[in-house]
């Protein structure tokens, strides 16, 4: 037999390992994503897979794309707190985002499963708060009752998020320069009461708040106001502007837009939307830029000194 040296012979193949990214994937632990409506879910989940990330979609019915089946998921009503809750447990979930539009439920009509009665109190007494009491309670309940960590999309796709700038070939006019200003101020202040995200101007008149209703309702109530007092899309006027309310629990209830708001935005006549750069998740920002362009409005990200400074 020959004789060996140092260290012993290996057989085969040398493989040599990057350790940097043995450790990152290590690091992961798999995300569960409770998947409302819009394409933000299938966003998020895109995000995580491609950088290693093992995921599991619980889509609540009646509110999830059907696109979610792309990845592994599961089905379940908005009522059956106890199955979401097995379906996650079972696939190992260990981090959970809440993403995508759920209709503020009707407890009477909800068929709540025993987990959900037996909280049913506490739930009652969260959405006595608002909107964002009742998701600080589900926060806390989903981290402390069963020991998911609550992850915010912007933590886990921060390519998401709006960045600070124009985004489109078309450019606010002074006027729309003024209208956003004056959204801004009208957004925060019902931002502040825990009313909504959004407000409509047009022509240095506030034309629209959001409420509980959404986004996409207010955009329609502004497209059925008379042509004197809003923009059209021949002659567009007007801005919609989202921004996070303040102190805004931000892992659960960001501000979005979409493709389709830019659509309603157009129908609406408005000139463009302004929302909150850092503070706003675009499902896909090349897609809503396009849109924009095709329609003749502007998207821009506002910095937080430019809202904060129009409050003042």
């Amino acid at each position: 037999m020959q004789k060996q040296t140092g260290r012993s012979a290996c057989r085969g193949p040398i493989v040599r390992l990057d350790l940097r990214l043995m450790g990152k994937a290590a690091n992961f632990r798999k995300l569960g994503i409770a998947a409302g409506s819009g394409p933000l879910p299938v966003a998020i989940a895109k995000a995580a897979t491609d950088e290693g990330r093992e995921v599991f979609i619980v889509g609540i019915e009646g509110a999830a794309s059907a696109d979610i089946e792309a990845f592994p998921h599961a089905w379940v009503r908005i009522g059956a707190l106890g199955e979401f809750l097995r379906l996650l447990k079972r696939e190992g979930c260990e981090d959970i985002v809440l993403i995508g539009g759920i209709k503020r439920p009707d407890l009477s009509k909800l068929g709540l499963d025993m987990t959900a009665m037996k909280i049913l109190p506490r739930l009652a007494g969260w959405m006595k708060e608002g909107d964002d009491g009742l998701l600080r309670g589900l926060s806390q309940f989903l981290e402390k009752d069963h020991g998911f960590r609550l992850v915010g999309a912007h933590e886990i796709a921060a390519s998401l998020l709006a960045p600070e700038g124009i985004l489109t070939s078309v450019s606010p006019s002074p006027q729309d320069e003024n209208d956003i200003d004056i959204a801004a101020r009208a957004a925060l202040a019902i931002g502040a009461l825990d009313i909504g995200q959004g407000a409509i101007a047009c022509r240095g008149i506030v034309l629209a708040l959001e409420a509980v209703e959404g986004t996409d309702a207010m955009l329609a109530r502004v497209a059925g106001l008379p042509n004197n007092i809003r923009g059209s899309e021949t002659k567009r006027q007007g801005v919609l502007v989202k921004l996070s309310k303040p102190g805004q629990e931000r892992r659960v209830d960001m501000p979005t837009i979409g493709v389709e708001t830019v659509e309603r935005a157009a129908v609406a006549g408005l000139a463009g939307i302004a929302v909150e750069a850092g503070g706003t998740l675009i499902a896909d920002i090349e897609s809503v830029a396009r849109a924009a362009n095709a329609k003749g409005l502007f998207v821009t990200g506002l910095s937080r000194k430019r809202f904060e400074q129009t409050n003042t």
